[in-house]
């Protein structure tokens, strides 16, 4: 393998490449535009890339772009697709998804939503979310979500109050739960009678576990369907 083809095979590592940028990352430091675009031609003819024809998001124009055979896929996933599911998983999970949640979202594999994710990371602000941020948004969405289903048996009033459950000083979670009443009926729990228990439908399993409220006044568990 020649210096150059290496050049061109090291930028193509992490996803596809629009032909302009190739160019400007390799030109003049490593070679001229003539020899870069000789080297593409040479790869492309001995199979090891692939230059694909995309019409850029928003414009009428073409663009050419080369790619790994390996990751000829990650230019059929549209970046709509990609974006959408990231805003609504932000919006449900009150922070960034992790690049496993966008590709179950998605349908496709993590190591292809990292790619993608990383893609679009300055288009739409997204970042990996670190342990901590996880744990801290659990327990809020957990908290938000089971006084929604409170709210909705009519357990606790609209306004936070409840001779049962005590959210005076939660009005973030309130207003929050106010939030999933609307957009994310799904996700709410089932309660007993009593209000005091609940069990966490498949759905929101999967972003609260088997996350336990907390004491509000009366004692206050989850029991797992």
């Amino acid at each position: 393998m020649s210096i150059y083809e290496k050049a061109v095979l090291d930028l193509l590592k992490d996803g596809p490449r629009q032909r302009k940028w190739i160019l400007g990352q390799l030109h003049p430091k490593i070679m001229s535009r003539k020899k870069t675009q000789k080297t593409l031609n040479e790869l492309e003819s001995a199979g090891r890339i692939k230059a694909i024809s995309k019409r850029l998001e928003g414009t009428r124009r073409w663009s050419t772009w080369y790619v790994l055979p390996e990751h000829e896929y990650l230019l059929d996933i549209d970046a709509g697709r990609v974006i959408e599911a990231t805003k609504r998983l932000w919006d449900i999970l009150l922070r960034p998804p992790t690049v496993e949640e966008i590709a179950v979202e998605i349908g496709i594999t993590p190591d292809a939503s990292e790619k993608l994710a990383y893609k679009y990371a300055t288009q739409i602000g997204w970042y990996n979310p670190s342990s901590q941020s996880i744990d801290c948004s659990k327990a809020i969405l957990g908290e938000a979500l089971v006084c929604a289903a409170r709210i909705k048996a009519g357990k606790v009033r609209e306004d936070g109050t409840s001779d049962d459950f005590n959210y005076e000083d939660d009005k973030e979670i309130v207003g929050l739960a106010k939030g999933y009443l609307k957009e994310h009926l799904e996700l709410l729990p089932k309660l007993t009678p009593d209000g005091r228990f609940v069990s966490w439908p498949k759905e929101a399993q999967k972003y609260v576990d088997d996350y336990k409220p907390k004491y509000r006044g009366e004692d206050t568990f989850v029991r797992l369907a």
